[in-house]
């Protein structure tokens, strides 16, 4: 895999918003050229729509070199553009430092807290019409899904059928507010801090 490196010609960052954070999977094909958005304006993330004129910032132009789907990098400060290597969590962390709420937390009660399986999502393949059963407690050894691991606790798995066929983003730090799909909460300093197969940490 080849390695771009980021040219900018003023001192202006990157725009950042916060729901294009979230690297985008893309299909690219073989031998097509491609131009990936630098600037962060672009209203076809993650590629360039040419919002970046005048503001000092090019796209980067790469051509694929296999057909395949890969993560390409939407917060824009990636070390490996256009691909993502996974700095946007760094970049929700220190967009989130200064806004944490001093009353008391939403998640569960001690007794039934869910552990944290994982501080990142599962990009999981869903099949229209099936059922699956993710897994609330944590516990599973077959994340996101269930394995029967929540059987001496309270939480319950959550059942659910798949409307589509495609993958989807499978919530996998137990803290959705969208469950069993990811809302990004896996992004907060508390989650990224926290330890995999661990609650979190009392405040």
């Amino acid at each position: 895999m080849k390695r771009f490196h980021l040219v900018r010609h003023m001192t202006t960052k990157p725009v950042v918003v916060s729901n294009r954070n979230i690297p985008k999977p893309v299909k690219l094909e073989k031998g097509k050229k491609y131009a990936w958005c630098t600037c962060g304006q672009s209203s076809k993330q993650p590629m360039c729509d040419g919002s970046h004129r005048g503001s000092g910032f090019s796209p980067i132009r790469f051509t694929a070199e296999e057909t395949k789907t890969a993560l390409l990098c939407c917060c824009k400060n990636t070390n490996n553009g256009p691909y993502c290597d996974m700095t946007h969590i760094k970049v929700m962390m220190d967009n989130t430092l200064g806004r944490f709420r001093s009353s008391s937390p939403s998640n569960p009660p001690v007794g039934d807290t869910a552990l944290v399986a994982s501080r990142l999502p599962a990009y999981q393949p869903l099949k229209e019409g099936k059922t699956y059963l993710w897994c609330a407690c944590g516990a599973s050894k077959s994340q996101p899904f269930c394995d029967g691991s929540h059987s001496s606790g309270s939480l319950r798995p959550i059942s659910f059928t798949a409307e589509k066929t495609k993958p989807r983003w499978l919530c996998q730090c137990k803290r959705t507010k969208t469950p069993p799909f990811c809302d990004g909460t896996h992004l907060d300093v508390e989650i990224q801090t926290a330890k995999e197969g661990e609650p979190l940490a009392p405040y």
